[in-house]
């Protein structure tokens, strides 16, 4: 009787290896995996990296599509392009989702979604606003918006081919007089795909839509499929906060402050290794922010003031004047009056 069972089983078995459809998890497991990952806040070299982190788990994990969840007000156009390269020369559909209600794609976002290869907003979410300014938010001159502005538009229009002339013409008015459209707009003009509440109805809209991505045609199943997502490293946040404006004055004015507790004490060293940090880690800040060089320039003579200080005592003189240069750099280092509502560059 025992041997009879060990019969069976043993027939089983060969029969589902020789029918990989007679297991009945197949169907549930066919779905390749979609791989998802955010952009919120202004560009930073931080989230090309990120992108490309997630590019490269896709590939390993064989997923069919990556998912860019944006919400950007815009950022610099150098690192605008090198996004939208990444995203083009991606051998995975990306798909770029608007997102979460009350989301924006401003600015250089505008651009971002269309280098996707399908694109999709939520409800409440806004698009455009793309026209170019300076790194602090000021206008630009007239010769050199106009040159900005063709080469914008030739690569909307390169990214937008696809689309109808009335998404074309819609492109060209974000980039000339800064026009925004909301996400039902967006959809019915056609500047945009769909339009889906969050990521399990983008992924049932997705199922049976077709991306080209270079010189082929990619069906997507994405129904069902597992979600794997990559969040930002340790390293990612850490360089994120750094590109805080708020941080990076406050290691600004403490690296500043060590420095200087050490010139005024030498000896030890603990007030200048934390200041050199401090002033290592603002300068990454300083170089992703939007900064006005004119503040900054009253931070340095502000220092040079207290400096002078220390080496020949005036009564305080001259640290009551470096804490005015140092209070008044402080409030235009971050700040232009020209700053318009999207920020600074397209």
């Amino acid at each position: 009787m025992r041997k009879g069972w060990y019969g069976w089983v043993f027939a089983i078995a060969i029969i589902l290896a020789l029918f990989p459809g007679a297991h009945p998890t197949a169907a549930q497991n066919a779905a390749a995996p979609v791989v998802t990952l955010r952009f919120e806040g202004s560009l930073t070299p931080v989230m090309l990296e990120h992108l490309k982190r997630a590019e490269k788990i896709a590939q390993n994990q064989g997923a069919q599509a990556i998912i860019l969840e944006l919400d950007t007000p815009g950022g610099e156009i150098g690192l605008m392009n090198q996004i939208v390269e990444n995203i083009r020369a991606s051998a995975i559909p990306v798909i770029v989702y608007v997102a979460p209600r009350g989301a924006m794609a401003g600015s250089a976002g505008t651009m971002i979604t269309l280098a996707g290869h399908l694109s999709a907003m939520a409800p409440e979410t806004t698009i455009g606003a793309a026209s170019p300014v300076g790194p602090s938010g000021e206008d630009i001159g007239e010769t050199m918006q106009s040159k900005v502005k063709g080469m914008l538009k030739a690569t909307a229009r390169t990214l937008a081919s696809n689309r109808p002339p009335e998404a074309l013409r819609l492109a060209d008015e974000m980039i000339d007089s800064g026009k925004a459209v909301s996400n039902a707009e967006a959809v019915k003009i056609g500047l945009v795909d769909l339009q889906a509440n969050n990521l399990n109805d983008l992924l049932r809209q997705l199922e049976g839509m077709q991306a080209n991505v270079g010189e082929q045609t990619v069906t997507l199943h994405t129904q069902g499929a597992p979600v794997r997502d990559v969040p930002r490293s340790l390293i990612e946040e850490l360089l994120m906060v750094l590109a805080n404006p708020n941080i990076a004055f406050l290691l600004l004015a403490v690296g500043v402050q060590a420095v200087l507790i050490e010139i005024a004490s030498p000896g030890g060293w603990v007030a200048g290794f934390i200041g050199s940090v401090c002033l290592l880690l603002a300068t990454y800040g300083l170089g992703v922010l939007p900064v006005n060089w004119f503040g900054l320039l009253f931070v340095v003579m502000a220092f040079v003031l207290f400096l002078l200080d220390i080496k020949a005592p005036t009564h305080g003189v001259l640290t009551a004047t470096g804490v005015a240069t140092f209070i008044a750099g402080a409030l235009v280092l971050f700040n232009s009056p020209n700053v318009p509502s999207f920020q600074r560059v397209s």
